[in-house]
């Protein structure tokens, strides 16, 4: 049986990379629009993470080389974290939500880890777990605007729960904490616009 050589193997590679490459733009470009249109506020503490993991950029090297170092030490919250970081970028939210966990099994009242893993259970649609994991952050940080936020967000478009969400959006606007956007998405959010 003799093969068609009208498209060499050399053609064949260039054309496998460029469609991968084509998937990555598109993967990048979902990522960039979910961060610039989120539909509740993601609050991270930006650090460098150790091994460089704050470029990692979802880069799989990377990944692995935290796993070892996971592997290697079990107790080192920042790779926990690394990890989680770079899941929710790539919109691996079941597996993010893994190091959410080991993160706050070791620190149960960890606000970064609450608030991370309650954008995990937002983005695959289990609201009500969302929604008890950013009042749980409130018991630990009563001012944290961010958390109230999202609870208004979810509460009014999710929950069917207007009068939870108002006290929400509004502690967020007494608050007025030093983010415009957010304050007036707030008070958009109170008028019901």
């Amino acid at each position: 049986m003799q093969t068609n050589n009208a498209f060499p193997q050399a053609a064949r590679r260039r054309t496998v990379f460029f469609l991968l490459a084509c998937l990555g733009v598109m993967v990048f470009a979902a990522v960039v629009y979910r961060v610039e249109n989120p539909s509740i506020v993601q609050h991270e503490e930006r650090r460098e993470m150790p091994g460089g993991m704050g470029q990692m950029g979802g880069d799989m090297s990377g990944i692995s080389s935290m796993m070892q170092k996971l592997q290697a030490n079990p107790e080192d919250v920042e790779a926990m974290r690394g990890l989680g970081m770079a899941f929710m970028e790539m919109q691996a939210w079941d597996k993010s939500m893994s190091f959410w966990d080991m993160v706050l099994e070791k620190h149960p009242d960890d606000v970064m880890a609450l608030n991370q893993k309650g954008f995990c259970l937002f983005e695959l649609k289990k609201y009500a777990e969302a929604a008890e994991l950013f009042e749980r952050m409130l018991t630990i940080e009563t001012g944290n605007f961010h958390a109230h936020y999202n609870l208004g967000v979810i509460y009014k478009h999710y929950l069917a729960q207007p009068d939870k969400a108002a006290a929400h959006f509004q502690a967020v606007v007494d608050a007025a904490p030093d983010d415009p956007e957010l304050v007036e998405n707030a008070r958009r959010e109170l008028s019901g616009k």
